[in-house]
């Protein structure tokens, strides 16, 4: 069933929705134009023949006309085009001649399709309406800030069907926030804490926890980032995704193994139905330069062969001295209709990165004062050097078995190599010395992920209700083979006069005086079989239970080159169930309340306890209990929820063992936390000509149980704040200033902090809020202009709390960006 499936005002016979990207038909389209005009103007058509989707597709674009319907109406369903001179009307029943169904002109200037009617029925046509456009699950111009359907949980269904909170950044809000990389686009996501790696990268937290690889890419899940070079992120350029979607909550029904925290999926841009194109330029603050053509379109004269091509570059230094960065991406994409009935698509995306990082953050004085330093300094030396290369390839069949089934096959491979050498200043700073050490580190990084989702979706009739079955198997390998070493240089750092020009080391010297590091070679291993069933109970009330079985190894070998030592570590889980309950109940039209429960293990069989035996997984479990609406035809969705997450048995460090590992420590399964709260969030069109992203959290995290029981009952998690506010809107004006739109938002949070492991003691940033805002202004129906500003009221503070000895980092200063866009 399309996402975008709709009753209730036409009748129980006729089924209204928007053409978009749909499960049913398999079709990538794209959304359809504006309202027809009231004066009825003859025009020139040439639509070439083709299914009556794509024909209605261009024939409606060119007209400048808007008609909804469900794509399973048209499907299977070819017209011969449409050439010469016709009116809106008479086009429509030019294209449909002989299919059985009918374009009905309605009150406010658009069509809907409806069945012809035949002899002896009768169609009210009198209580006809439809208020405006239906959204779909792809977001790109919907110009919506929420979407109609999410597909991070297999198949397509809206925000307010879906158990669980989900967020979704739609390519219109990643736009309008000038959100080009994955580190920006979680700053600005509701619910997530973004916390910087001293070793580049950022990790993500929800709801307490910490996000580790549970990424899909068009929902298929893979291995990808949790590693110490990246952290959470890597150089994943937003420019070829319709949108990202974030799961917060246990995501053991993604794929398997994984955190607590939540998961994430980036959509992919499709191959167009009509033939478009977009230019952006960019220019701002710290010499941050932007380019990007998007293209795409039709490549056959019927439509069945589409095409899409992005690419950007990017040129940029920070307010951090000497620090800069260059990205390179490419991305082609492929989409083929086989026959009405099923539809290929293959992508390829490469990525490049070529920087000269300051890592580490900023260092602290003993007695964990501030150093108040600027905030450009750097004390790295200037030969910090990053390059990262990412290849990716995509590919994927959709086949409608029937009008009740379909079967989605896809797959993802991707390369990555990183090169890194760096140093940082490291130690506590002692009043009147006003100088660190620096430690340095030297890694060669190349893994290679493979992914593969396979599975079956379709509704089926029972007890006089329909019902949903998804069924379906995935499975993922990650190999790394990985060279590191950490080493400190003979060097020190004077924290108030840094020397850029600290010489650099050979790579020689890092094996040579390594502290630790090594070989690393590792490969990991996950499949499983899915299953979720939605039983629609009664009208208002629908069950949803799944589960799913998992099978995971991973095999590691670790040489440590400080001690001549070698390490063999391996893990296995086989047959691993994690369960996933969720129960819905419709309110009314508009509201429905829900609760659902949801599992999620993590492997730790690497570790090691003091007899030698492998760890079993730590373990969690997600209650959630809330209520969702949808407005003005899903066009606004708001959601409430109470959340509470317990997870047990994580690993701990046993400082009283011995063991042959790489900090030469034993381990135990102890430790039991809690993360409980409450969310709340509200997206899409307000008002007319708003559109809002707002969603306020407040987290609460303790320690249940520890190995060190001083620490039960304290803040398990005390650098992810009580209360976080993200909230963005934009407004387009109206009458004599219909041209400028209007951006606003902020993102605000209360105090967090992190305990000194030298001294126990707190080291603190207080609550703060980050004002943003952007002017727009449409010159023609081409050409437009948009000034974006970031941290308007140039607030100081710390983005990331580090410790005594590293790991501060400034929050970016005021600044300003500059884009000038061509459509057409």
């Amino acid at each position: 069933m399309s996402g975008v499936f709709k009753k209730g005002r036409l009748g129980s016979a006729v089924a209204v929705g928007l053409l978009a990207a749909t499960a049913a038909g398999g079709w990538s389209t794209a959304t359809l134009a504006a309202q027809v005009p009231a004066q009825q103007r003859v025009q020139t058509f040439d639509i070439a023949g083709g299914s009556l989707t794509e024909v209605l597709s261009h024939f409606a674009s060119a007209a400048g006309a808007a008609i909804s319907f469900d794509a399973r109406q048209t499907q299977g369903l070819h017209s011969p085009g449409l050439k010469g001179a016709f009116g809106v009307s008479e086009g429509f029943a030019r294209i449909l001649a002989g299919s059985g169904l009918q374009a009905v002109p309605q009150a406010n200037g658009t069509y809907v399709l409806l069945p012809v009617a035949t002899s002896g029925s009768a169609l009210e046509l009198g209580v006809t309406n439809v208020d405006g456009q239906t959204l779909g699950a792809t977001t790109e111009n919907s110009g919506s800030y929420t979407t109609g359907a999410v597909t991070i949980g297999k198949g397509e269904h809206s925000l307010k069907e879906t158990p669980q909170s989900v967020t979704v950044m739609t390519r219109k809000l990643l736009d309008d926030q000038n959100l080009t990389t994955i580190d920006q686009v979680m700053e600005k996501t509701p619910g997530i804490t973004v916390y910087d790696s001293t070793m580049g990268g950022k990790y993500f937290y929800s709801r307490g926890f910490r996000m580790s690889g549970q990424y899909q890419y068009d929902g298929v899940p893979l291995d990808m980032g949790n590693l110490y070079v990246q952290a959470d992120s890597f150089s994943g350029d937003m420019a070829y995704y319709d949108r990202v979607e974030v799961l917060r909550g246990a995501a053991g029904m993604m794929k398997g193994a994984g955190g607590t925290a939540g998961g994430v999926n980036f959509v992919r841009k499709r191959g167009q139905a009509a033939a478009h194109t977009d230019i952006t330029l960019s220019a701002g603050t710290w010499d941050n330069y932007r380019a990007q053509v998007d293209t795409g379109g039709p490549l056959n004269s019927t439509g069945t062969l589409r095409g899409r091509a992005v690419a950007a570059e990017q040129s940029r230094h920070y307010f951090i001295d000497d620090a800069s960065r260059k990205d390179q991406v490419y991305y082609g994409a492929l989409d083929a209709d086989l026959n009405p009935d099923t539809t290929v698509g293959l992508g390829i995306a490469y990525e490049d990165v070529d920087a000269n990082p300051c890592w580490g953050g900023l260092p602290r004085y003993r007695d964990r004062s501030d150093l108040n330093l600027s905030r450009s300094t750097c004390l790295d030396p200037s030969w910090n050097t990053w390059r990262s290369k990412r290849t990716t390839f995509f590919g994927d069949l959709r086949h409608q078995i029937n009008d009740d089934w379909a079967l989605k096959v896809a797959g993802v491979y991707s390369k990555n190599t990183q090169d890194i050498k760096y140093a940082f200043a490291s130690g506590a700073v002692t009043p009147g010395v006003d100088t660190t050490g620096m430690l340095g580190s030297l890694y060669n990084y190349d893994q290679v992920d493979y992914g593969l989702d396979a599975y079956v979706d379709g509704r089926f009739e029972g007890f006089g209700q329909q019902h949903e079955l998804v069924v379906g198997l995935n499975a993922s390998r990650a190999k790394k083979d990985d060279f590191y070493s950490v080493a400190f240089l003979p060097q020190r750092q004077n924290v108030f006069n840094p020397d850029k020009h600290i010489p650099e080391p050979s790579d020689s010297y890092f094996i040579d005086n390594s502290s630790r590091g090594g070989p690393v070679n590792s490969v990991t291993k996950q499949k499983g079989v899915y299953s979720t069933l939605r039983l629609k109970l009664a009208d208002p009330l629908t069950f949803v239970a799944g589960g799913r079985v998992s099978w995971y190894s991973s095999d590691t070998d670790y040489d440590f080159i400080n001690t001549g030592t070698s390490q063999h570590a391996s893990t296995t889980e086989t047959g691993q169930v994690t369960p996933f309950a969720g129960l819905l109940l419709d309110l009314n039209e508009n509201l429905t309340a829900y609760a659902s429960y949801a599992e999620i293990f993590t492997p730790q069989g690497n570790y090691r306890s003091e007899d030698g035996s492998s760890l079993k997984p730590l373990v969690g479990q997600s209650y959630e209990l809330g209520i969702k609406g949808a407005w003005f035809d899903g066009r606004l969705n708001s959601a409430f929820n109470l959340f509470r997450t317990i997870q047990k048995d994580q690993a701990q460090t046993d400082y009283n063992s011995s063991c042959p590992s790489s900090d030469g420590y034993c381990y135990v399964n102890a430790g039991k936390v809690r993360a409980q709260g409450f969310e709340a969030e509200i997206s899409g069109e307000v008002i007319e000509r708003l559109q809002l992203l707002a969603g306020y959290t407040y987290t609460q995290t303790k320690t249940l149980e520890d190995i060190d029981t001083s620490l039960d009952g304290a803040a398990f998690n005390t650098y992810v704040p009580r209360h976080m506010l993200r909230l963005w809107g934009d407004y387009a004006l109206g009458g004599s200033l219909e041209r400028f739109t209007l951006g606003a938002g902020v993102n605000a949070q209360s105090d967090n902090f992190r305990v000194s492991p030298s001294s126990n003691e707190k080291i603190s940033q207080s609550g703060y809020a980050i004002w943003n805002g952007r002017i727009g202004y449409r010159i023609d129906d081409t050409w437009s202009v948009a000034l974006n500003g970031n941290n308007l009221f140039d607030k100081r503070y710390y983005a990331t709390i580090g410790t005594e000895a590293f790991g501060n980092y400034y929050g970016e200063p005021r600044n300003f960006m500059v884009s000038v866009k061509a459509s057409f």
